[in-house]
């Protein structure tokens, strides 16, 4: 029997699963992010490696091959680990990865063409095409530079919003309240505690826009709309790959929980765009990625048994 570690990490969380060749699930590990543009490589690297050190302790046996989709490791080639600590990782098959490659193989066979886009803490686009020797990357060139339209986007532009109505220098709001209420106290003595909570903290606030934009608040529709655009932005650079209609997997927790901004993102997109929201965990195309590192292909029973014991976690 075959043991794998699959792993799916981001801004805000690392979702990290032990399973078999079966589909079966053996243990879910949640910790941190270890996006390394967000906490420094050095952290992210020795963060992850606790991580599966811990996870492959409770296998049953060997592991066979980790895959790991980490947000911000495109700007690494591949070199995520330093030759240092790869001795001590638990598998001599180790793979990694951007997490976009993991949404795409949640949803699309390794041979159609198509994109994956992922909105939550931040955001980026994908796309594959098989002529290509690789995946293309557009967007998400970390939060201090361009993850427009994201869920920390998304909330700093709030929080601002807030601000702005503080100092007489925008309109009022709705989005005042909401945060108020959701920090327990006023912007300003809430502010230490934002930039405490760093990306993760600012992108939470997110659904203040969404709640707020539903009771008819122009400022927080205008915030909507902002993102929904730079999103779409995205799509129309990656438009230029295609000369027919092709996929568009969307994945994160921000289109996950906000249907009404796949709506917005899809009236701006290209035509042939066709966006799917994602139906499985982005960790499940990381197992698909860490079976076809020891050459296996996944059988509709291992994609049912996996879901299964996902959903029961």
């Amino acid at each position: 029997m075959n043991y794998l570690i699959a792993v799916d990490s981001g801004g805000t969380k690392t979702n990290t699963i032990l399973f078999d060749e079966t589909g079966h699930i053996l243990l879910r590990d949640m910790s941190p992010g270890c996006n390394p543009l967000d906490i420094g490589l050095e952290t992210a690297r020795h963060t992850m490696l606790k991580t599966l050190q811990q996870v492959a302790a409770q296998a049953p046996g060997p592991i066979s091959c980790i895959y790991a989709g980490i947000a911000g490791t495109f700007y690494l080639d591949g070199d995520f680990f330093s030759p240092d600590l790869l001795p001590q990782l638990p598998s001599d098959r180790v793979l990694v990865d951007d997490d976009g490659r993991s949404i795409l193989s949640s949803k699309l066979s390794p041979e159609v063409d198509g994109c994956s886009m992922i909105c939550g803490t931040g955001c980026s686009v994908w796309i594959r095409k098989k002529e290509l020797p690789r995946l293309v990357h557009r967007g998400g060139w970390g939060y201090l530079i361009d993850t427009l339209g994201s869920g920390y986007s998304l909330g700093r532009n709030a929080f601002r919003a807030v601000c702005l109505e503080a100092d007489d220098r925008g309109p009022a709001t709705m989005l005042t309240k909401l945060i108020t209420q959701e920090l327990g106290k006023p912007p300003i003595p809430a502010t230490p505690e934002l930039y405490a909570g760093g990306r993760s903290r600012i992108a939470s606030l997110a659904h203040t826009v969404f709640d707020a934009a539903k009771q008819g608040d122009a400022v927080a529709q205008e915030l909507l709309d902002e993102g929904a655009s730079s999103l779409a932005e995205l799509l129309w650079s990656a438009d230029k790959f295609f000369t027919s209609p092709y996929p568009v997997i969307l994945g994160g927790g921000i289109v996950s929980a906000f249907p009404e901004y796949v709506s917005a993102i899809r009236s701006r997109a290209p035509k042939n765009a066709h966006l799917i929201l994602a139906d499985t965990p982005p960790v499940y195309g990381s197992a698909v990625e860490a079976m076809r590192g020891i050459g296996l292909s996944c059988s509709d029973s291992f994609r049912s048994r996996f879901l299964a014991d996902y959903r029961s976690l």
